[in-house]
């Protein structure tokens, strides 16, 4: 051989080397829980909440300390997801009951391009409607099977999510890789009431976000959103069973998440980290090294590229979202990429909760020790006009209904639980700042404090060069979205108060 050619030679060689060592395009199961905090998974520290199917995934794979929604609310997180986009460049996706378009690319069909079949169970996208597509969105929806009689439980869906994946690798193509969606509705609103006692669980076992009264009520109600987890987390379990039992689980990508925090007061609809931080792990034995908690800040925005550079597909480049791949693989604990070190989440609309059906606009800023809250339009109620009754959830309809919610309201006078009453539905001033070392639980805005003016300006800064960079109407003054019409699978057409009030309805 030619020495002068040596140097060639070599790096030839590395990247066959490196060619050979990496795997064909993965399996991918993606398994999404509906409204559940990060806090309540074992994983996480929670003993009350027993998911050992999400502890595997953690424990074999990577967990994420520091993951968060991208909105906290059902249609515009998914949206996200999907898209690899923040909610406020998806037009009217970016709301609950909103309406996706398909002139936005969404990373299940680019894997569908890319040689995959695809197919989901459960919740995949909703409320809302999609339009324009030529194809499903999420291939085959298989969701036929549902819970044997003596399995069903007031408050689960009937669906069975891990039969209908059963049914979907039966009947896949075994010579290409899949892509399957499994999404639960649980642990969402409406629950079994005292299933918590049913399920053996103490009420002092029960993992309370601080900005909720330590009271047997609220107690008995984070159990029973646990017993919902526990479900989720048992069809988990069984999908991984199949997989073992096929012999594909190693050859699957296993993510792990949900789609926002838990649904009581002051989580869901807010960007304080209990409505805001989820779960997340991902497992792929000789791809992600085992036994690993990353300290990255990571969105669900990032879920999109991460998918597709684990499949070897391009990232299109209007994707917003980084890619967790090389961090999920990197064999390092801790902070793997130090420019991971914020996050951006928002929310702009959730359900007719005030009067003219307008939201509570809000955007955040999320480092490793501060959270700094925008709030647009502070005249508002966040929660929804406390006089106004709006189905589905009555007042303060942007929290969902529940045991906490009422047990809240028809405290409010009393001078112990009057101060969450207030954290929960009072107005809020149009800036927050929380250090959150000293104050995990965001209850003491320190916005005024003249000693940390420096750090929230530099926070202010960074915030909102992040939504210049990638068009948030806000920045530009504009604020499209409380005329943007809801879709109609909850009959809100019915509310007596649009006709009596003579408001115009936002409806199409």
């Amino acid at each position: 051989m030619n020495l002068r050619n040596l140097p060639l030679f070599l790096l030839l060689l590395c990247s066959v080397a490196v060619a050979a060592a990496q795997s064909p395009q993965p399996n991918i199961l993606f398994a999404i829980s509906d409204d559940q905090s990060a806090m309540h998974a074992g994983a996480y520290g929670d003993v009350a909440t027993l998911t050992p199917a999400f502890d595997r995934v953690a424990r074999e794979g990577v967990l994420f300390n520091y993951a968060f929604t991208a909105a906290p609310s059902c249609t515009p997180s998914r949206s996200a997801i999907l898209t690899g986009r923040n909610i406020w460049e998806l037009e009217e996706g970016g709301i609950l009951l909103g309406i996706l378009r398909s002139k936005f690319t969404v990373f299940t069909l680019l894997l569908e391009d890319a040689g995959y079949e695809i197919g989901a169970t459960g919740k995949t996208w909703s409320p809302g409607r999609m339009e324009g597509w030529n194809r499903d969105v999420f291939g085959k929806n298989s969701s036929d099977r549902k819970l044997a009689e003596g399995d069903r439980r007031p408050g689960l869906n009937t669906t069975d999510y891990a039969a209908n994946f059963e049914e979907f690798l039966a009947a896949r193509d075994p010579e290409k890789p899949f892509f399957f969606w499994l999404g639960t509705s649980e642990p969402h609103q409406r629950y079994d009431i005292g299933a918590w006692k049913r399920a053996g669980k103490e009420l002092a076992s029960a993992r309370l976000p601080g900005a909720l009264p330590d009271h047997p009520d609220v107690r008995g109600e984070i159990l029973d959103y646990g017993v919902e987890i526990e479900h989720f987390d048992r069809h988990l379990g069984r999908a991984l069973q199949l997989l073992k039992d096929r012999d594909e689980l190693d050859s699957t990508l296993v993510i792990v998440t949900s789609d926002h925090g838990n649904p009581l007061p002051r989580s869901k609809c807010n960007l304080y980290d209990s409505g805001i931080q989820v779960p997340l792990a991902m497992r792929l034995p000789g791809q992600i090294p085992p036994g690993r908690r990353v300290d990255d800040l990571a969105s669900l925005v990032d879920i999109a590229p991460t998918l597709l550079e684990a499949a070897s597909v391009e990232v299109p480049d209007v994707m917003s979202g980084r890619s967790l791949w090389q961090i999920a693989r990197s064999g390092r604990d801790g902070l793997v990429d130090e420019s991971r070190d914020f996050v951006v989440a928002a929310f702009e609309r959730h359900t007719i909760a005030r009067r003219g059906g307008v939201g509570y606009p809000m955007r955040a800023i999320r480092t490793h020790k501060y959270a700094y809250i925008r709030n647009y339009e502070p005249d508002r109620w966040p929660a929804g006009d406390p006089d106004y009754n709006a189905p589905p959830q009555g007042f303060f309809g942007d929290v969902d209904r529940g045991v906490t919610k009422s047990f809240l309201m028809a405290n409010a006078l009393d001078e112990k639980i009057r101060p969450y009453y207030l954290m929960a539905y009072g107005r809020r001033p149009a800036e927050e700042l929380y250090d959150l070392e000293a104050d995990p639980h965001q209850l003491r805005n320190i916005a005024a404090d003249t000693a940390m003016t420096e750090v929230m300006q530099e926070l202010v800064w960074r915030l909102e060069a992040y939504l210049r960079a990638h068009g948030d109407p806000r920045q530009r003054g504009e604020a499209p979205w409380d005329s943007y019409p809801f879709t109609n699978p909850w009959r809100l057409l019915e509310n007596p108060a649009w006709k009596s009030e003579g408001l115009p309805s936002p409806l199409p």
